[in-house]
């Protein structure tokens, strides 16, 4: 569905009840025909419910104390320029606090869903170590049944094992599974570029970044990782594109 200001604004204007009967009418059958304007009207109510809270508040008394100072200001020439540019200025800050909130949302929904289309967990690999443990079998198990939650501890406790840093991958994705995306962004940076895991920890460097919005972080290291022409070059050249879009 193409988004456009007519779209935003007439979102909002049923979501304030401020449609006429028909009007409503009309804007429910076509909500119950497409079902991507119903979830851009759900996205609108999440937004409002956000701006619930006592900055939200604050900025509303500022725009009652703007439309109190134009009714005292009479109706002089002089006057009734102050309240069209009063006036203006208040809209415009309204549409460009909105505007903002829409794209924000639009452009959070589009990372999700690039997340969701380039994220696959670091499979497992064959990994040797001097004594293997029950509880270390039972945590690659769980991982590879994306039970995240069961193999943190366990794999934080053999991270530091020297020559298998193939397990920093796994509890970096544990972290990115479990809502935990600081300490993995921790995790894939102190993988050393020397390692032969440097560019898989890049990689999961990268999607965490989408995954938080961080895009700031995000284009730069895809340049880097198209650069270093590895295995990973056509997934972030394509990841890279579509962010631009």
């Amino acid at each position: 569905m193409e988004r456009t200001q007519e779209i935003f604004e007439k979102i909002e204007a049923y979501i304030n009840n401020t449609l006429s009967q028909e009007e409503r009418s009309v804007f429910e059958k076509e909500m119950e025909q497409n079902p991507e304007l119903q979830t851009e009207v759900d996205k609108h109510k999440k937004l409002h419910e956000v701006l619930s809270d006592t900055d939200t508040l604050a900025f509303k008394e500022k725009l009652v104390k703007i439309s109190d100072e134009i009714k005292a200001e009479g109706t002089s020439s002089r006057s009734w320029f102050l309240q069209h540019w009063k006036m203006a200025a208040t809209i415009a800050v309204i549409l460009g606090i909105g505007s903002i909130l829409w794209f924000n949302a639009n452009r959070t929904h589009q990372n999700q869903e690039l997340y969701a289309a380039y994220y696959e967990p670091f499979p497992i690999e064959d990994t040797t170590r001097g004594e293997s443990t029950n509880d270390f079998a039972d945590a690659l198990i769980h991982y590879a049944q994306g039970e995240y939650d069961r193999v943190i501890s366990t794999l934080e406790e053999l991270v530091h094992v020297p020559d298998q840093e193939q397990l920093s991958l796994y509890l970096g994705n544990s972290y990115m599974n479990t809502g935990e995306e600081q300490k993995a962004i921790d995790i894939f940076k102190n993988i050393d570029s020397s390692s032969k895991y440097h560019e898989n920890a890049q990689w999961y460097l990268a999607l965490t970044y989408l995954k938080i919005g961080n895009t700031k972080k995000l284009k730069p290291l895809l340049t880097t990782i198209i650069n270093y022409n590895g295995v990973y070059k056509e997934n972030a050249t394509h990841l890279q594109k579509a962010l631009k879009k």
